[in-house]
């Protein structure tokens, strides 16, 4: 959904993905490093669907995803 400029030293940066809690979208916040920030920026110019897990919770009425591992491509969808 969204992507703020990286931070360079570790690379990292916040990012905003559009998730399904409860059987609606939401937008939920996270942050990435490394190899999974660099994962995501490609997913969206791509405009690729990703899979995680991660801790999901609310912060400030909004969903935050903490403990991002296992962030890949959803193989399973086709362009």
């Amino acid at each position: 959904m969204h992507i703020n400029m990286p931070n360079s030293d570790p690379l990292s940066g916040k990012i905003a993905l559009l998730g399904v809690v409860g059987n609606k979208r939401w937008k939920i916040k996270t942050k990435l490093t490394g190899y999974d920030y660099i994962l995501a920026v490609k997913a969206y110019q791509e405009r690729c669907p990703i899979i995680c897990v991660g801790e999901l919770g609310k912060e400030n009425g909004g969903f935050v995803l903490k403990n991002v591992r296992n962030l890949r491509f959803d193989e399973s969808w086709e362009h």
